[in-house]
């Protein structure tokens, strides 16, 4: 299992997270900078560069092996806006 760690910057207040996470855009960006924080490498090949595709997977440029930033998660495969799951994790990890 992989450690939760909140990095700097995330938000404090229901405020600043919904400016942040207002759409899917920024919600993929953040869970990209989580997943590569210095930046895309493929697990495959070790290329640095990807396109990213409409539904947002990530495709190494060199190999073309895909990433989705939602597989192996509670969103994976859903058909709910990935900003809907990040409000209803903000809600349940930040209540006490």
């Amino acid at each position: 299992m992989t450690d939760f760690k909140i990095r700097e910057g995330f938000p404090k207040s229901e405020i600043e997270f919904d400016q942040r996470f207002n759409n899917p855009e920024a919600c993929y960006e953040y869970l990209a900078d989580s997943k590569w924080p210095n930046g895309f490498i493929c697990e495959k090949c070790g290329h640095n560069a990807c396109w990213i595709s409409a539904k947002f997977i990530y495709i190494c440029t060199k190999c073309e092996h895909q990433y989705s930033l939602t597989a192996g998660t509670i969103m994976h495969g859903t058909r709910k806006p990935i900003t809907y799951w990040f409000k209803a994790m903000w809600w349940f990890t930040t209540r006490g």
